[in-house]
C-alpha cells in the first residue's frame, strides 16, 4: 500500500480530533458552533472521497463521487455560515443581516444535491485499464461547480471583511482558523476548475482535498493548542524579519521575470535574447528601487504591523529606539532633530510636527517639522483657555468627525491626524502632529502607544531643558569672571594714567616725551573703550521696579530715537499699534527693542550680495493675557541649531563683529522685569523676535519716560 492512499483516513482521524478538541477547549460561543459545522460538514465529502478512492466496482464509485459533491455543497453552505458568525462582535445580527442571501444559498443547495442523490446519469465514469478511473464532465456538472465556486468566492469575500474589522491582537487570533478553511476551499476549487478545463479529472485528483483537509484541520489545532497570543514574543526584531522578507519576494519577483522572460524565447532566439534581457534589466532595477526607497519600506512595515503582527506596533523596538536617540544625541540642542527622525520611523507617520508653549503662553509656535513645511505666517497657533485645559490631560487626540470641533483648526495647522500633548506637572508645555497615512486599524492600541511616545517625549525635552539651564547658569559664573577680569584692566588702565601724569609733570617740555606721551594716552583709550564696551551693560538701572506702560507709545519713541530714514536698500515698517497696557519695566523694553532694530538692521546691511530690499517690521500682538511686540526681518535667517545651543548666550553671534553680550543681557533683563524674549527663524527666510509682558491694569496711569 502507498503512502498517499492513506490521506483520507489520516484526513477523517484528524478532522474528527479537530471536532473534539473544539468542542472542549473553546467556549461555547457563535464562533465555536460555526467551527464545529464546518468540521462535521467536510466530514461527509471525505467518507465519499474514501471510498471513491477504494472502490473497484463502477456503479458504487459513481454513487460515492454523487454523494462527495453533495457532501461539498453541504460543507460549502458550512463554510458560509462560519464566514458570517467567526469572529462577530454581534453574530445574531449578523446572521439576520445575511438571512436572505443565507436562504437563497439554501435553496439553490438542496436543489444541487437533490440532483446528485436522485440523477445517477449525472455522474459518468470510465474505466481505463488497469485501474484509472475517469469522471467525464457535461454540463450540468460545469454549472454545478461554477455555482459552489460562487459559494466559495462569496465565504472569502465575508471572511475578509471579518479579518479587516478585527483590531490587531484579534487579527491574531482569527487569522489561523481562516487560512486553514481558505486553504481546503481552494483545494475543493482547484478539482473542479481541473475538471471545467480538462472535461473530466482521474479520481487520483481527489487526494488534493484530503490534503486541503489536512491543512485546514492543523491549523485548527495550532489556533487553539499551541498559540497563546498574549505570550507571543519575537527572537528577532521586526526591522530584521522585515528585511528579511522584502529580500524573499525580491528574489521571487526576480525569479519571476526570469521564467517570464525564458518564456518569451518562442518569439526566436533574436527576440527572445533581448526580451530576456530587458525583462531581467527592469526587475534588478524594480529590485533596487525597492530597498532603496524609504517610502516603500514604511509602506510594507506599515502593511505587514496591521495585518500579520499581533500587535501594529513594535514596542520593544520603539521604546529602544527613542532611549538609544536620548545616548546618541550627545549635546542637548542636538536631540529634537534625532527626536523627530525616530519618532517617523517608529510610528510610520508621514510628517512629524514640533509645536512648544512658552510657560504663561497661549500661543503654539511651530519649532520643527519633518516631511513637510508650514507657511511662516501660520506657525503661531493661538490656544483658547478651554482648549488648554483640555489638552492639559495628556491623552492623544485623533482627527475624527465626532471630536472637538475647537481642535480641527490645530490638526490642519499641524498637518495631523494625531496630536500628542506633551504635559509635564499638569502644564501643557507643547504639542506633537504625526500625519498618518491610513486610518487606524485599533485606534485604542494606537491611542496606548502614542500615549506612552508622548510621555517619552516629555521626559527627553525636560531633561534637555535642565540640562541647558545648567549650562547658562556656568555661562553667567563665565560672565561675572570676565567682569572682574575687566574692572582689573579698568584698574590697570587707571594705574597708567596716574603715571603717565606723574612723569609728564617733569618731562613735559621734552618733544620726544610728548611723542611716547600721544602714543600711550592713544593705548590707554583703545583699551579703556575695549573694557568699557566689555563692560557695558544696563545693569545699574532697576530693572526689578514694576509699572503699567503703553508698548505702542515706546515702540514710537524707541524708532523715533533711533532717526532712521528709508533707504533704497532698506525699510522700516512700523504697523497700525492697538492701544494697550502691559505690566513690566519701560526702559529694559526700550533696551531690548533699540537692540533688536539694531541687530536687525546690522544684519540686512551685512548682506552684500543680497538682491532683494531689506525690510523690518514692528507689530504689537495681543495673546490672551499677555501683549506681545514683534520685530521681524526678511535677512538670512538663523539656523535650528544656532537657536538651540548659541543663541541668548554670551559670546555667541551671527554678526560680523559683535560680542553676543546684546541679546543675552536683554533676555536677563527682561526676565528680571517680569517679561520674556523668544525666537522663531529658519534659515534663508529671515527671523522673528518678540517681547512679551503680562497685560496691564487699564484704571492705572502709564509710567512718563523722558523722550530718548
Amino acid at each position: 500500500m502507498k503512502i498517499h492512499t492513506l490521506l483520507p483516513v489520516l484526513s477523517i482521524a484528524a478532522t474528527v480530533l479537530t471536532f473534539l478538541i473544539t468542542a472542549v477547549v473553546r467556549r461555547r460561543s457563535a464562533s465555536t458552533v460555526s467551527v464545529l459545522l464546518v468540521l462535521a460538514a467536510v466530514l461527509l465529502p471525505s467518507v465519499a472521497d474514501l471510498y471513491v478512492l477504494h472502490l473497484r466496482e463502477l456503479s458504487r464509485i459513481a454513487f460515492s463521487l454523487r454523494l462527495g459533491f453533495a457532501g461539498e455543497f453541504v460543507a460549502a453552505f458550512a463554510v458560509l455560515l462560519f464566514s458570517v458568525l467567526y469572529g462577530r462582535r454581534n453574530p445574531i445580527e449578523e446572521l439576520k443581516k445575511a438571512g436572505p442571501l443565507l436562504g437563497l444559498v439554501a435553496i439553490g443547495v438542496i436543489f444541487v444535491c437533490d440532483l446528485f442523490l436522485t440523477w445517477p446519469d449525472l455522474v459518468r465514469l470510465l474505466l481505463v485499464p488497469p485501474a484509472q478511473v475517469l469522471l467525464i464532465g457535461n454540463s450540468a456538472l460545469s454549472a454545478a461547480a461554477f455555482f459552489l465556486a460562487g459559494i466559495f468566492l462569496l465565504s472569502f469575500f465575508q471572511m475578509g471583511k471579518t479579518y479587516f474589522a478585527a483590531a490587531g491582537i484579534e487579527r491574531w487570533n482569527l487569522k489561523y482558523p481562516l487560512i486553514g478553511v481558505a486553504l481546503w476551499s481552494g483545494s475543493i476549487l482547484a478539482i473542479h476548475a481541473n475538471a471545467l478545463a480538462n472535461g473530466g479529472f482521474d479520481r487520483s485528483f481527489l487526494y488534493l482535498g484530503e490534503v486541503g483537509l489536512l491543512l485546514m484541520d492543523g491549523f485548527f489545532l495550532y489556533a487553539y493548542l499551541i498559540q497563546r497570543p498574549p505570550e507571543v514574543a519575537l527572537a528577532l526584531s521586526r526591522s530584521t524579519i522585515n528585511r528579511s522578507l522584502l529580500f524573499l519576494l525580491g528574489g521571487v519577483g526576480i525569479a519571476l521575470l526570469g521564467g517570464m522572460a525564458d518564456v518569451l524565447g518562442v518569439l526566436g532566439p533574436l527576440w527572445g535574447r533581448l526580451a530576456f534581457s530587458l525583462t531581467l534589466l527592469l526587475g534588478a532595477g524594480a529590485f533596487v528601487v525597492v530597498f532603496s526607497s524609504a517610502r516603500l519600506r514604511r509602506e510594507l512595515e506599515e502593511f505587514l504591523g496591521v495585518h500579520f503582527y499581533s500587535s501594529r506596533y513594535d514596542y520593544r523596538q520603539a521604546w529602544m529606539t527613542l532611549t538609544r536617540s536620548l545616548s546618541e544625541a550627545g549635546r542637548p540642542e542636538e536631540l529634537l532633530p534625532v527626536l523627530m527622525e525616530q519618532t517617523r520611523e517608529v510610528t510610520l507617520a508621514q510628517t512629524v510636527t514640533y509645536g512648544a508653549l512658552a510657560e504663561g503662553s497661549p500661543v503654539l509656535t511651530l519649532r520643527e517639522m519633518l516631511g513637510w513645511s508650514a507657511p511662516r505666517d501660520r506657525r503661531r497657533i493661538d490656544l483658547s483657555p478651554a482648549l488648554l485645559s483640555s489638552l492639559s490631560d495628556g491623552l492623544p487626540r485623533l482627527d475624527s468627525r465626532e471630536g472637538d470641533p475647537a481642535l480641527s483648526p490645530v490638526f490642519a495647522a499641524l498637518s495631523a491626524t494625531w496630536i500628542l500633548p506633551l504635559v509635564f506637572r499638569k502644564r501643557l508645555i507643547g504639542l506633537l502632529g504625526l500625519g498618518m497615512k491610513s486610518r487606524p486599524v485599533s485606534v485604542l492600541e494606537d491611542r496606548l502607544f502614542l500615549q506612552a511616545l508622548s510621555v517619552q517625549w516629555t521626559s527627553l525635552l525636560v531633561g534637555a531643558s535642565a540640562s541647558r539651564e545648567a549650562a547658562e547658569r556656568r555661562e553667567v559664573e563665565l560672565l561675572s569672571g570676565l567682569r572682574a577680569f575687566t574692572f582689573h584692566d579698568l584698574k590697570n588702565a587707571g594705574a597708567g594714567l596716574r603715571l603717565l601724569v606723574h612723569n609728564a609733570k617733569r618731562n613735559m617740555e621734552d618733544p620726544e616725551f610728548r611723542e611716547e606721551l600721544l602714543f600711550s594716552l592713544d593705548s590707554i583709550s583703545k583699551q579703556m573703550d575695549h573694557s568699557m564696551e566689555q563692560l557695558l551693560s544696563p545693569y545699574h538701572h532697576d530693572y526689578a521696579r514694576l509699572s503699567d506702560f503703553s508698548p505702542g507709545e515706546r515702540v514710537r519713541e524707541v524708532v523715533r530715537a533711533l532717526g532712521w530714514e528709508a533707504s533704497p536698500s532698506l525699510v522700516l515698517t512700523v504697523l497700525p499699534v492697538p492701544d494697550l497696557l502691559v505690566r513690566g519695566n519701560p526702559r529694559a523694553f526700550d533696551t531690548t527693542l533699540r537692540n533688536l532694530l539694531l541687530n536687525a538692521r546690522e544684519i540686512l546691511e551685512g548682506q552684500s550680495d543680497r538682491t532683494e530690499r531689506g525690510e523690518i517690521r514692528v507689530e504689537v500682538r495681543e495673546e490672551g493675557d499677555a501683549v506681545s511686540v514683534a520685530v521681524s526681518d526678511n535677512g538670512p535667517g538663523m539656523s535650528r541649531e544656532f537657536i538651540e545651543s548659541r543663541l541668548f548666550r554670551p559670546f555667541q553671534t551671527t554678526k560680523k563683529k559683535g560680542t553676543g553680550l546684546g541679546l543675552f543681557s536683554c533676555r536677563l533683563l527682561l526676565e528680571q522685569s517680569g517679561g520674556r524674549i523668544g525666537v522663531a527663524s529658519r534659515e534663508g527666510e529671515g527671523s522673528e523676535f518678540w517681547i512679551t509682558y503680562p497685560r496691564g491694569n487699564p484704571e492705572s496711569p502709564p509710567e512718563n519716560l523722558p523722550e530718548l
